[in-house]
């Protein structure tokens, strides 16, 4: 039966689509993960043009493509079709086309498909296409590239870019101490908000005196009813080794009110959101610890009136508030994928 997908049907998809490409031998390398986020993406994409056969009771292949504006009208492009190995010469493929073929003209009267194949010309998938009408297109070349790598060939690279709002910050903010940061934190209470991104550098959590303090500070913002938003953020092996540390676990399980602890990888926030990381992770606020070396705070305040606590330029305190929404405005579309979420409700439990 083709209709078009659920929300429900992705995850069972997301396996079929990595099995595929583990057996094509392409040099994808996919996880079920990487799958289901993709297909999320087709899916608030262009849903009205996703489709999905169900064999007894269960998806078995689907078939996708995006919208674009050409000088010839509107194009399918980017298609994704991919039918289960155990479901194959059962013309699922051909029925998948016909539907989406058909939905496509209807709806927005499209006048060409184009997508990416692999393979020999005279074996499978190709040969498939050739019977069907598709042919190979001898003039377009792909071109592909690391992003980093070109970046890096353009003369860009983020630890010595410039940014207007950063120098900004460094000419007219005054160095904090956690002292001066954790008094700031206690005198929070109801309409203030905090975001706050802690980066996870190695001396992350330590259990020393100074920082207790000032993650105890934030405790009693939340406490204080203030809305505290904690983005805890780093390398895999630095968020694994946080599930020991005491200090953590007091930390998360001491969010209370509307607060919430969010623990996301760093690649993540960098693939996903990579100007909007850069702009936090250089600091907004700086400052010596003990041993001498240079601190860099990531604390935003803003009262009850939306005004910046201490950020009192409204075009730094704008700059900085975008970056902010962008990285949150991300995390619930589920574009970044979060590791997980710690809020007064699940605490209750605990």
């Amino acid at each position: 039966m083709i209709r078009l997908v659920q929300k429900s049907d992705i995850e069972e998809l997301a396996k079929i689509y990595k099995d595929l490409y583990d057996n094509a031998d392409i040099g994808e390398n996919w996880t079920i993960e990487k799958a289901y986020d993709l297909l999320m993406y087709w899916y608030e994409k262009q849903k009205d043009l996703f489709f999905v056969d169900i064999e007894d009771n269960i998806p078995v292949g689907a078939i996708v493509s995006g919208i674009k504006a050409w000088f010839d009208g509107l194009r399918l492009v980017d298609t994704e079709i991919f039918v289960s190995d155990k479901c194959q010469k059962k013309h699922i493929g051909k029925s998948l086309m016909l539907a989406h073929l058909k939905e496509a003209k209807v709806k927005y009267n499209v006048s060409m498909i184009e997508f990416h194949t692999y393979g020999a010309e005279d074996e499978f998938p190709q040969n498939w296409y050739n019977r069907i009408g598709f042919e190979k297109d001898e003039e377009l070349i792909i071109m592909h590239a690391d992003v980093d790598n070109v970046l890096n060939k353009l003369g860009y690279s983020p630890q010595y870019e410039k940014c207007e709002i950063h120098e900004k910050i460094s000419n007219n903010t005054l160095n904090y101490s956690y002292k001066d940061l954790s008094k700031l934190y206690v005198d929070l209470s109801k309409g203030d908000t905090a975001y706050i991104f802690d980066m996870l550098p190695e001396y992350a959590y330590l259990d020393n005196e100074l920082e207790r303090e000032y993650i105890e500070s934030r405790i009693t913002a939340m406490k204080n009813m203030a809305k505290v938003n904690l983005f805890i953020i780093g390398s895999k092996e630095k968020l694994n080794r946080l599930k020991n540390n005491k200090l953590f676990e007091y930390t998360i399980n001491s969010c209370v009110n509307d607060s919430k602890i969010y623990i996301i990888r760093e690649e993540e926030i960098k693939q996903k959101c990579m100007y909007e990381f850069f702009q936090l992770a250089q600091g907004l606020y700086y400052g010596e610890r003990a041993d001498g070396t240079k601190e860099a705070f990531r604390d935003l305040w803003i009262n009850t009136d939306g005004i910046g606590i201490m950020i009192k330029d409204e075009s730094i305190l704008n700059h900085i508030q975008e970056s902010v929404s962008a990285i949150i405005q991300k995390i619930y579309n589920g574009e970044i994928k979060i590791e997980n979420v710690f809020k007064e409700s699940e605490n209750n439990g605990k």
